[in-house]
């Protein structure tokens, strides 16, 4: 059987919204708010919004076969992709290929889940915008939504949202949000700095963590003036959205031209100093 819209929007995680029409279902991390936000700001950047990282169907049944089919579109700079199937937490196949520079590029696999009630989990890519054109189980089967044991907001740039991780459970971020049990909204985009405005208003999801990690973007593109009105703006509005939220800031550790100076003047171990010191 095919499961309807609602079933599947019950089973999804990571999602800000989920979305039907034009014989899709497609998942969104960032509300149309932020989404109108990069748009105006960023074409690039707006159009990594649209990737699925960290975003998962997740759900106990007792159906003994899936089928997947999905509609790939951009979502970053890279056109591989992999959808990671997972029962009872082991790894059991991949739904994966490269879009090339097409749009809206057509894939389905058939996988077997075996006997018994039991946990699936479909894994996003965080590389390109997945939608779901179908995703049937066996007739009469069970389906029952996972519930997670917290909420966690994390905020970032190409780490966060996945980059060059080849399967996306190899991304920290989902490697954190398995270790906590966590919620996850997943809302990285590659090149991005500390932007002020994207935590001016509150979304409707109460995290109970947030973490932040920006800062190797800021060093390497930006201006010293830019990176401290930005990191302070951005965290003093977070704190006013989330009062009572614990927030973690992540600073940069490394990168391949760590011992240069850029446009900042400084050298890349400066970016942690300035972080902490943000009242």
């Amino acid at each position: 059987k095919a499961l309807r819209f609602e079933q599947i929007e019950k089973l999804a995680h990571g999602v800000a919204r989920v979305e039907e029409g034009d014989g899709k279902i497609s998942f969104f991390r960032f509300t149309k708010e932020q989404q109108d936000l990069y748009k105006n700001v960023c074409t690039d950047f707006f159009m990594k919004s649209f990737s699925t990282s960290g975003i998962s169907l997740e759900f106990d049944t007792d159906s003994e076969n899936l089928s997947l089919s999905v509609l790939v579109d951009k979502g970053s700079s890279r056109s591989f992709f992999t959808h990671s199937i997972f029962v009872n937490g082991n790894r059991i196949g991949e739904l994966s290929g490269d879009i090339g520079d097409n749009q809206n590029v057509p894939f389905d696999g058939n996988f077997q889940l075996g006997d018994g009630m039991k946990r699936v989990k479909i894994l996003f890519p965080w590389s390109v915008a997945s939608s779901v054109q179908s995703l049937k189980l066996d007739d009469n089967a069970k389906v029952i939504p996972v519930e997670k044991k917290c909420n966690l907001l994390m905020l970032g740039d190409s780490i966060t949202q996945g980059y060059d991780a080849m399967i996306p459970e190899n991304a920290y971020a989902i490697k954190i949000a398995e270790l906590f049990d966590a919620e996850a909204r997943n809302k990285g985009i590659a090149g991005e700095q500390f932007f002020a405005k994207l935590t001016l208003e509150k979304e409707d999801f109460q995290p109970d963590i947030i973490t932040v990690a920006y800062g190797t973007n800021d060093w390497r593109h930006g201006t010293k003036e830019r990176f401290e009105r930005e990191c302070k703006g951005f965290f003093h509005n977070l704190r006013n959205s989330y009062p009572d939220t614990k927030i973690y800031a992540i600073t940069p550790l490394w990168r391949v031209d760590i011992d240069n100076q850029q446009q900042i003047g400084e050298r890349l171990s400066c970016i942690a100093d300035l972080i902490k010191q943000v009242p």
